[in-house]
């Protein structure tokens, strides 16, 4: 067309070369034009300020804040643009020989470089006044419980000639950092903060949990008392937590409590918010910029850095989708290294603390293009073309996991199996968006998704099954493992193997389901947050059952409820379990899903919960 450049075509390999030039030519004369500049403007004593970022480009373009304390907030854009403006300026004022640089324009230039240059503002300061976080009686830390000094001092010794797990378990907490925090709690000679308080109290739960049962003889501590401290010391994180402020300075001490205070509300009964202090964490980790750490390979603090903010990073991405939010932390704003091991963590479960951040970004990924509200807006085969590229990341994670981890033993083992159930939950979530074949049923899951689904429930029942092993689980260490199983990550596969009993009448998954029930019954007796997730499967698995039986009852109305195995079929008169006459024909309405759960979000979701109930409404009666 008249008025269009010809292209010239250029040989796939000049043209690296060629780019590499001209970039090289235009910083020459970006330096030239600089110098021009300067030798102008100083003959009239008014120098313009040099620019050092390289290429050319604002500090803030760059990202990397290596050299940066925690007192990184980032730059408004009005501040970016502001430095790239003036830098442009400068070049074009350079550059026009005819405009005279005066003291006054040099001056203004100089005021404005001053101005824009953040490391000559000011400390900001809020206009309301914030609560101090030192430890005084104002916040009844004192009047507190703790275990005794001595044997406080003991624990410490131990672990100072014995490697203990916790250190393992979490790489950025170092001994010297534990034993410094317990000198200040425990013989304290000026007041400390709550964050201090809070990672003494956490590290002291961890470090008791490692005890083997000589190791607990050694350090002369009874069942009872350990018992004792075990209830007190989360008691008291929780209690702390409740005292910070809500605002409070991105220190690394106040990112490390309360991503320790997350971690402890996650496997204990406190009543602190997991998600609200892994959100507060990640906010702070932000504001330190930690998503902007540069590589230092021999700074043991970068590193410390880089640990607890891809710790974060994989918390914060797990509990997300989890929840159903989306996540604090964006992967299009991070520019820190990954975790590399053993450079970065030398332990048995580096490899695992890596693949954990590597599971969190697809969990991420999962949640943007499967379940966000914008995903939720796109057609089901362009979610189900995303679901099946996912699923094929999230195996290739799976068996690089296995590979690099198959030597793990001991008491690694529920490390392993919860990352193993973990990887079927996501896999379970993936293939939900995949529908199923040749099935219309509104409860019928694909073939993968129950697939995905039934593995994640047999492990969960096999790691159940060791704990009647001797000497290898204790009601604890059950406890816990609920925890990280089952509710820290989605655990939407009880509910694709209810739906696929619903739809199939498959008398083995509602075994399977029974079978899971009856491994959350010891947990529920001691905690809450168990005890509801208790009692919404085994609400859905007593409907499961009722629902079978009259749907035998309804198709060959010979069978008889004997002819159902035992096993999967016990009595439900006498039991505060459902009965016939008490599921009228329409069985369950919305608002009574809602009730039974007890604000419960098994991953089920509003559409499946209404169809779901829409569906039980229409089974036959038996009257």
């Amino acid at each position: 067309m008249p008025g269009r450049r010809t292209r010239t075509q250029v040989p796939r390999g000049q043209t690296g070369n060629r780019y590499e030039q001209t970039i090289a030519e235009l910083q020459s004369k970006v330096e030239q034009l600089s110098q021009s500049l300067q030798a102008r403007s100083g003959a009239r004593n008014g120098t313009l300020p040099t620019v050092n970022s390289p290429h050319g480009r604002p500090d803030v373009l760059t990202g990397a804040i290596g050299d940066r304390d925690t007192s990184f907030e980032g730059d408004s854009s009005f501040m970016t643009h502001s430095k790239q403006v003036t830098q442009a300026f400068e070049v074009s004022l350079a550059s026009t020989p005819q405009i005279d640089v005066d003291d006054a324009l040099s001056g203004a230039v100089a005021n404005l470089h001053k101005a824009l240059d953040s490391s000559n503002a000011p400390p900001l300061t809020p206009a309301y006044s914030v609560e101090s976080t030192e430890h005084d009686d104002c916040h009844g830390l004192s009047n507190l419980p703790l275990p005794p000094s001595d044997m406080v001092l003991r624990l410490l010794k131990r672990a100072k000639v014995e490697r203990q797990r916790i250190f393992d378990e979490v790489p950025a907490l170092e001994l010297t950092t534990v034993i410094s925090h317990c000198q200040k709690v425990f013989f304290a000679t000026e007041p400390y903060s709550i964050a201090t308080f809070i990672i003494v109290n956490v590290s002291l739960v961890l470090l008791l949990r490692g005890l083997s049962e000589g190791a607990r003889k050694e350090s002369q501590i009874g069942h009872p008392e350990l018992a004792q401290y075990l209830a007190i010391l989360p008691k008291n994180v929780d209690h702390a937590v409740r005292k910070l402020p809500l605002v409070s300075t991105h220190s690394m001490e106040n990112i490390t409590a309360l991503h320790l205070a997350c971690s402890l509300a996650i496997e204990s009964s406190i009543q602190a918010s997991p998600w609200d202090l892994i959100s507060t964490a990640a906010r702070m980790a932000l504001s330190a910029g930690l998503h902007r750490l540069a590589r230092k390979p021999d700074d043991n603090e970068q590193r410390l850095k880089r640990i607890t903010f891809w710790s974060i990073y994989a918390m914060d991405r797990s509990m997300a989708l989890s929840l159903g939010r989306a996540p604090n932390i964006q992967d299009y704003d991070i520019q820190t290294d990954r975790l590399a091991c053993p450079a970065d963590i030398d332990s048995p479960m580096g490899p695992m603390l890596a693949c954990w951040v590597e599971v969190g970004e697809l969990q991420g990924q999962a949640y943007h293009q499967l379940y966000s509200a914008h995903a939720q807006t796109q057609a089901t085969e362009t979610k189900a073309r995303a679901a099946e590229q996912l699923a094929v990341r999230c195996l290739e994670i799976q068996q690089r996991f296995r590979s690099q981890n198959a030597k793990l033993e001991g008491h690694y083992y529920e490390a392993l199996q919860v990352q193993e159930i973990g990887f079927h939950s996501l896999l379970t979530m993936i293939y939900r968006m995949v529908p199923p074949a040749d099935s219309n049923h509104p409860l019928q899951f694909g073939n993968q998704c129950i697939l995905s689904a039934r593995t994640a429930l047999n492990l969960h029942n096999r790691a159940w099954a060791k704990t009647r092993a001797p000497n290898f689980y204790t009601e604890d260490d059950w406890r816990i493992f609920v925890h990280w199983s089952t509710l820290f990550s989605p655990f939407v596969p009880f509910i694709c193997v209810f739906g696929n009993v619903i739809a199939q009448s498959d008398l083995q998954d509602l075994a399977l389901l029974g079978e899971f029930v009856s491994t959350l019954q010891s947990a529920a007796e001691t905690t809450h947050t168990v005890r509801k997730l208790h009692h919404a499967c085994s609400s859905f698995h007593q409907i499961a059952k009722v629902f079978v039986a009259r749907h035998s009852q309804h198709v060959a109305p010979s069978t008889t409820e004997t002819e159902i195995p035992s096993t999967i079929w016990p009595s439900l008169d006498g039991s505060g379990d459902f009965t016939h006459d008490q599921l009228s024909d329409n069985m369950l309405s919305q608002h009574d899903w809602d009730l039974m759960l007890s604000e419960w979000d098994l991953g089920l979701g509003t559409i499946d919960a209404r169809q779901m109930s829409s569906f039980l409404d229409l089974l036959p009666s038996t009257k």
